[in-house]
């Protein structure tokens, strides 16, 4: 009762379609049943179906062939009836041949667990069967941690942490960090130290402006005679106060902003580089995912950069205006100056409280920012999938719930913020009315007159009002300082394994022989699930292996091992004899290269996306075009009406899979590696994108040692040595005849392709 629309390579598993529509070039070429399309002999879908026929007819050939001269000796046999045998794909089917029937059930089993886990489980006995259980069968919450996999699927898993999260956030923040990362900006000293005296003589220039005012208004009981002289040199020294401090506010402006955006460019790239340096195991943590290092690289970073340009304005002259105004009013009447100067303690207690309080509440918000800026991540990452499977309302009633946690926090902060202001505002009412009733019995005693009370008055409010400004800022100060010990951590942490922007190690000249002995693996974020367990094997130079074996059996893990985004458990993974912990992480990753299923394109053009990681010195136009030629790419671009100056788009959208695919083949040829590493390069190609890919790879297999990853064992026949690989252990190993002739593991794999 379901309307099925299938996109299929194989076109075995769509004959029972009831209609088949031919694509090519984005037209429809033909369309009908299949059993009309496949009865015209001239027809794009028999001609499709017949190649794939006659490479399966071929393989099992090849298999025959080599069963019989495994149990005929060759002298015996005549080579002219050799050469004429053909068989049928229907015949081959038909041949029922001796093997271990309960080998081949729990080869086909094992097959079969291991499709369903997936690549990232793997399940050893029964005893392990808690630890290795899938995730799908974990418990889920609304409020679960998002991390975006390998594999571009979301996982949705409770993360269950240590430390109560209550207790996550109780210690408060200091300035310990913000000056430690201050310290460490050397470069931008020179702007701060000169920001800060401007700063100050700013700040003391609105104390004069007290002083004026004052005189202004004393003017007006002068006598006539004397009121226009007076007055002209009060506007005249009004004016110059004014135009001064305009220019020590632009300088002072200029050289904050200089520092703070310098100090923000800074610590972003030292982040991006802490990053870099990590291994794959760094980024396996919930706590490192693309989600929450990109809020610290971009939104952390900017609070930093909001305290230390716009705030630093304001924090400076809050400082030094209510010390000024205090001794300056002080030193006109002490006794007013008491009455008055007494908001000044009643908003530093009220700070303090605000203090505590809100760094713990920031601390709070930032990590529900980083969760929250996780999961979009996610989502958007992950669009495609969302929308056809129209999960656009799940996510938003997900992503609302995620915000619940923020929006609490938030609005504490809010209440504590709004009772600071509430108090400020109440303390400057109530001292304003004291200050007049205590101002007039003074003036009649004869203590102070009319004008100092106005000055003592001015220079008081004044004070209260910047150190009101500094307690509007706490919130802002505690997020700072809570940005501030985060990016110090991340600064600080130390790579685990190695440093990958290292220029330590050994930069050999290798052959391309690996070796790996005695191998054991386990992921460190699942440290309980052996991946890998007592591997070996040896490739020499210039030869060609495949690794083959059921999903999750550690194949890609290998492939891993030998590029060193992980290092082993135990054992040694070496090349030439030489441990590849011994060699330089960027000298390595540059001899041997990968090229994966879904190759990653740049938003470069062509020539870039080939030449990407090559110094301009090495990219020259000829050695690019010659590793086109060799991945089978080159007609195609020079087809092109920008040729190789062509944009891809976003994840090379602008070109085919097969096309991809060589331009990622061209990418690894350019380098000149030693090891060529191919995880199930044409595994996702239709029928004619993979004989153009399985040419470039035939061509680049003679230039370097070639390990293949292949779940088509047609595409490995040729290859010296192929490794069965189950659970992580080698149970077969041999050349492709030499495995069919044991009828084990592999010769099962091949019956059941």
């Amino acid at each position: 009762g379901i309307t099925s629309i299938t996109i299929a390579h194989r076109l075995s598993t769509i004959k029972t379609a009831d209609r088949i529509i031919v694509l090519d070039g984005g037209e429809i070429v033909e369309e009908g049943a299949p059993d009309e399309l496949l009865a015209n002999t001239n027809g794009r879908l028999h001609t499709l179906m017949s190649d794939q026929e006659e490479k399966f007819h071929r393989m099992y050939n090849d298999q025959v062939l080599d069963m019989l001269a495994a149990a005929v000796p060759r002298s015996s046999m005549n080579p002219s009836a050799l050469s004429a045998l053909s068989f049928s794909v229907s015949d081959l089917k038909n041949v029922k041949l001796d093997a271990d029937q309960q080998r081949r059930a729990w080869a086909r089993s094992s097959l079969g667990v291991h499709k369903k886990l997936g690549r990232s489980y793997s399940v050893k006995s029964t005893d392990q069967k808690k630890l290795a259980m899938p995730v799908m069968s974990r418990k889920r919450s609304l409020r679960a941690d998002y991390q975006y996999t390998a594999t571009n699927t979301i996982d949705m898993e409770t993360s269950k942490s240590d430390v109560d999260e209550g207790e996550r956030f109780k210690n408060p923040t200091t300035m310990r960090s913000l000056v430690t990362l201050i310290k460490r900006y050397r470069s931008g000293f020179s702007f701060l130290i000169g920001a800060i005296p401007v700063t100050i003589i700013r700040s003391l220039f609105i104390l004069l402006i007290c002083f004026e005012v004052a005189d202004m208004l004393e003017i007006f009981v002068l006598d006539d005679s004397e009121l226009g002289d007076r007055l002209f040199k009060v506007v005249i020294a009004y004016i110059s106060l004014i135009i001064v401090k305009t220019i020590f506010e632009s300088i002072g402006r200029l050289l904050v902003s200089r520092y703070g955006n310098g100090f923000c460019a800074y610590l972003r790239l030292e982040l991006f580089r802490s990053s870099l340096r990590h291994g794959a195991s760094f980024f396996d943590e919930e706590c490192h995912s693309p989600g929450r290092l990109t809020h610290k690289v971009i939104n952390e970073t900017s609070s930093l950069n909001k305290i230390l340009t716009s705030k630093m304005d304001v924090l400076i002259p809050a400082v030094v205006c209510s010390l000024a105004a205090i001794v300056v009013s002080a030193w006109i009447n002490w006794k007013l100056t008491l009455i008055c100067g007494f908001q000044f303690p009643a908003y530093i207690i009220v700070r303090i409280v605000q203090i505590k309080q809100g760094a713990k509440r920031t601390r709070q918000m930032i990590e529900e920012e980083k969760r929250a800026a996780n999961l979009s991540s996610v989502v958007l990452t992950n669009m495609s999938t969302i929308k056809a499977y129209g999960l656009q309302s799940h996510f938003m009633g997900v992503f609302e719930q995620t915000l619940l946690p923020l929006a609490r926090a938030m609005k504490w902060q809010s209440l504590i913020n709004a009772f600071v202001f509430a108090c400020h505002h109440s303390f400057t009412y109530i001292l304003i009315s004291l200050a007049l009733l205590a101002g007039l019995h003074m003036s009649r005693a004869g203590e102070i007159n009319i004008f100092d009370f106005i000055r003592v008055v001015l220079l008081t409010q004044f004070g209260s009002n910047y150190c009101s400004l500094l307690v509007s800022s706490v919130a802002d100060i505690s997020k700072a300082k809570a940005a501030g010990e985060s990016i110090l951590e991340t600064m600080r942490e130390r790579p685990r394994e190695m440093d990958n922007l290292s220029e330590e190690g050994l930069r050999p000249k290798l052959q391309g022989s690996v070796k790996m002995s005695c191998v054991e693996f386990r992921y460190p974020s699942r440290p309980i699930v052996p991946v890998l367990q007592k591997l070996s094997m040896a490739i020499k130079a210039g030869g060609s292996a495949a690794i083959v074996g059921p999903s999750g059996s550690g194949k890609s893990s290998i492939f891993a091992l030998l590029q060193r985004m992980y290092t082993a458990t135990s054992g040694e993974v070496m090349l030439d004899n030489i441990n590849v912990r011994s060699i330089n992480p960027q000298y390595l990753r540059r001899v041997v290269v990968s090229v994966g299923q879904e190759p990653t394109l740049f938003s470069f053009t062509i020539r870039e996306n080939i030449a990407f990681g090559l110094l301009e010195s090495e990219a020259t136009k000829e050695r690019i075009e010659k590793a086109a030629k060799v991945a089978n790419i080159h007609d195609f671009i020079v087809s092109l009406p920008n040729g190789y100056d062509t944009e891809v788009g976003e994840f090379g959208a602008q070109l085919s899979g097969g096309q991809k695919q060589r331009i990622a083949i061209a990418r690894a040829i350019i380098r000149e590696p030693a090891v060529l590493l191919l995880d199930e390069a044409t595994a996702a190609l239709d029928s004619q994108s993979e004989k153009a890919v399985q040419m470039a790879l035939e061509r680049a297999s003679k230039l370097c040692t070639c390990i293949h990853i292949a779940h088509r064992l047609s595409t490995i026949r040729n290859v010296d040595k192929i490794y069965v690989l189950v659970d992580g252990e080698i149970k077969e190993e041999g050349s492709h005849s030499e495995l069919l002739q044991q009828k084990g593991l592999y010769y099962e794999m091949s019956q059941s392709s």
